[in-house]
């Protein structure tokens, strides 16, 4: 670790002394096959033969289909030829389309094959996969890809790849089989899955890929440039033509569930209660490109539980949003460049769950509704869910609407309003916002502004707030600034803010360069790529009417260059120095410690290394350390994964943070965590999930077994468990749940 560190420097010094000569040079133009306006086309061939998905291109069919052409590198050489062949195939008949992807590979028994779970990790392990663009217009998309043996994962691609929902499941097929040289996988995607026009004549835009991770390449049928991920890169899609009278068919699915459970509470006195409901969720296609969601009497009891944090800041935690409802689309309800670190008008998390943190307590849902889709060049979003009476909180209604307008190639403008009302008087939230977002230069220069103001009853008065950022990027250099004003009554109930109660300004600016090693380099033979990052960021929060407020906090960072250097052998180093600065006007408590006002100057260095994730035995290691107010702070982090074979993932974490300050006795912090994952097939897994924080003292584990019955049909079989670590409480509960999709 210590030779690669010493690496990191040696090496920016001499890309310092050479740029620009060569060091930042231009790959060649992107060499491509275009037939059509400079994109590659793809002609699908129809079929009135029955194809079989077994991974055996057996069926006379794929004898007539065309070839789209080769693959080009995308990593490491842009458009570069790539190390393997891959031949692909494109077949339809009226009920859905077919690929086929024969991946050629000269040293087969080296392909990595880690996972073959439901939505495997594509960083770790050799795949082939597509995107489809149905409509064609580079915004809306459908990734898909399938492993040697037979791993699916999908993932539904959204505001032009900006955002993607992993946990999006279609209806499709796939199958890989091993080869003495190479693999070959096999796809058939029913066109009711997917969303697109009623065109006797289709043209989709089309991308298809590989990943040969034992060479940490990624090759593609259209390749968009290095810096962007696949999805990302929906902008530089193929085309693929030849789909005539096909139907999206009626788009109509009916999913019911029926769950029993037991639930044990050990306080305030021992009880055991049993469950047992049922509900069920439905989705019409209302357009080709405009869809209704319902949901009546919603059960989330399958979802991960969250994972513990130690908050050692003087600001509330944010948690993700896990329930898949509340995923899918959620980028519809954004609002511009507003997010986590300083606030947002939307969170779904507020619906369904009251409380604070990751203690918040589940509250029914009786029934939603969602519309969701684009017609022209609008785009429309409307939300209104119901929670009944749980306790002391009351029946509340949560609704949410969205009007976005696109023009130009990318770019797009729009409004947002929302509204909680709950049945108690008095007790309501409503909120409007209005953003605009432009994307120019084919993606690289990117400009969001966001303006929103909330009405709360008796909070009036500084209640907006407004943001606007820019950002560009290239091949070798990425430059961004954003500024953000919040007031302290900005208070979306529907949302989540930051610093709630404190009129905030926020400024950031960062500046990175970008260095991708060619093989024949003097140093790449080891290393890949380098980025080297400077930034800072200054916080002002303020206090008082708008009239006559002063000043409570400020805080300033400086990050001087910091380093991350990506190693041919996929291993990676960081390494960084800040600076920091923090004016406390009065006291605050912090951690649990009370910190007296004053000026307060730090430094912190950061050193990460992380092995190659796709080994059978990976892991990582950090090391932080500097000033934290009136002492110090040290971190160590330490990860290890192990992978005997494709069927058991096992990951256990620790991170502890030792702290000094004055005044105080020195403490610590200690977080623990094991994930254990076994897929008995991909249709049939386990999994383990274990936390232990000592902040809370509580031990939490949350059991799951998975088996996928059918497509999109679950039965699930989930326990949880807290527990304090004296044992003396202990709460508990089970869960059987049967889901059975109905399509038409």
């Amino acid at each position: 670790m210590f030779e690669k560190c010493a690496a990191v420097w040696a090496i920016a010094l001499a890309l310092a002394v050479r740029f620009p000569a060569d060091a930042w040079s231009q790959a060649p133009p992107r060499v491509s096959s275009a037939t059509n306006g400079g994109r590659r086309l793809a002609i699908a061939t129809f079929t009135d033969q029955k194809i079989t998905i077994d991974g055996v291109l057996d069926e006379p069919a794929w004898q007539t289909a065309a070839s789209p052409g080769p693959l080009l590198q995308k990593e490491p050489v842009e458009s570069g030829p790539p190390s393997q062949q891959t031949d692909v195939l494109v077949l339809y008949d009226k009920d859905n389309l077919y690929i086929s992807a024969y991946c050629h590979d000269s040293a087969p028994n080296d392909i990595i094959i880690n996972d073959i779970s439901r939505d495997f990790d594509i960083a770790d392990q050799d795949y082939f996969g597509i995107l489809l663009d149905p409509f064609n217009d580079r915004s809306l998309g459908y990734y898909m890809s399938v492993t040697p043996v037979g791993g699916w994962r999908d993932t539904q691609i959204l505001n032009e790849g900006l955002t993607n929902n992993a946990n999006w499941d279609g209806v499709w097929y796939g199958e890989g089989r091993r080869r003495e040289d190479g693999f070959i996988v096999e796809m058939a995607i029913p066109f009711k899955t997917l969303r697109f026009s009623n065109a006797p004549a289709q043209v989709w835009g089309v991308q298809f890929f590989r990943r040969i991770r034992r060479v940490n390449e990624i090759d593609a049928w259209s390749p968009p440039p290095r810096r962007y991920t696949m999805t990302r890169g929906i902008a530089y899609v193929g085309e693929l033509r030849g789909i005539e009278n096909v139907e999206p068919g009626r788009n109509f699915q009916i999913k019911p569930y029926l769950l029993a459970g037991a639930n044990h509470l050990s306080s305030p006195a021992p009880k055991t209660d049993g469950d047992f409901k049922g509900g069920l969720d439905v989705k019409y296609g209302v357009r080709p490109n405009m869809l209704l969601e319902l949901t009546v009497n919603t059960d989330f009891s399958h979802v991960e539980a969250d994972t513990q944090q130690v908050n050692l800041t003087r600001f509330p935690l944010f948690f993700q949003e896990k329930r898949e409802f509340f995923l899918e689309n959620a980028n519809v309800f954004e609002l511009g460049p507003l997010e986590r670190g300083d606030a947002l008008p939307f969170h779904s998390r507020t619906i369904g769950l009251e409380g604070e943190g990751g203690n918040r307590t589940p509250i029914p849902i009786l029934a939603g509704a969602r519309l969701v889709g684009r017609t022209g060049n609008y785009q429309v979003g409307l939300l209104n869910m119901q929670t009944r009476s749980e306790g002391p909180f009351p029946a509340t209604n949560f609704t949410a609407a969205r009007l976005r307008r696109y023009f130009l190639a990318n770019s797009n403008a729009g409004v947002l309003f929302l509204n909680r009302r709950s049945a108690l008087p008095d007790d309501s939230n409503q909120t409007i916002g209005m953003d605009g977002n432009f994307v120019l230069l084919q993606t690289d220069l990117r400009i969001s502004s966001a303006l929103a103001k909330t009405f709360t009853p008796n909070r009036a008065g500084s209640d907006w707030v407004g943001k606007i950022e820019g950002e560009y990027q290239n091949r070798w250099m990425r430059v961004f600034s954003s500024y953000a004003d919040i007031g302290r009554n900005f208070n979306p109930r529907m949302g989540f803010v930051q610093r709630p109660g404190q009129g905030v300004r926020y400024l950031n600016e960062d500046f990175e360069l970008r260095h991708s090693f060619n093989p024949d380099d003097r140093f790449g033979s080891f290393a890949r790529e380098l980025f080297m990052r400077w930034g800072g960021d200054q916080t002002l929060v303020w206090d008082g009417p708008d009239d006559g407020r002063f000043l409570r906090t400020e805080d300033k960072s400086v990050h001087l260059p910091s380093l991350t250097l990506e190693f041919m052998d996929a291993t990676s180093l960081n390494a960084s120095y800040t600076r920091n600065f923090d004016r406390l006007v009065r006291s605050e408590r912090i951690a649990g410690v009370s910190i007296p006002a004053g000026d307060y100057r730090t430094n912190r260095t950061s050193l990460s290394y992380f092995t190659n994730r796709s080994k059978p035995v990976s892991g990582n290691i950090g090391y932080n350390r500097g000033g934290y107010w009136t002492g110090t702070r040290t971190q160590y982090s330490f990860g290890v994964r192990l992978r005997p074979n494709y069927r058991l993932n096992a990951n256990f974490t620790f991170s502890r943070n030792n702290i000094n300050l004055a005044s105080v006795a020195p403490f610590h912090t200690n977080e623990l965590g094991a994930r254990v994952e076994y897929s008995f097939t991909p249709k049939m897994s386990f999994d383990a999930f274990v936390q232990y924080n000592n902040d809370a003292d509580q031990i939490t584990s949350n059991l799951r077994f998975r088996l996928i019955h059918r497509p999109l049909s679950d039965i699930y079989v989930v326990y949880n468990d807290r527990r304090d670590r004296n044992i003396e409480q202990r709460d508990w509960n089970m869960t059987v749940k049967y889901t059975h999709l109905l399509s038409f």
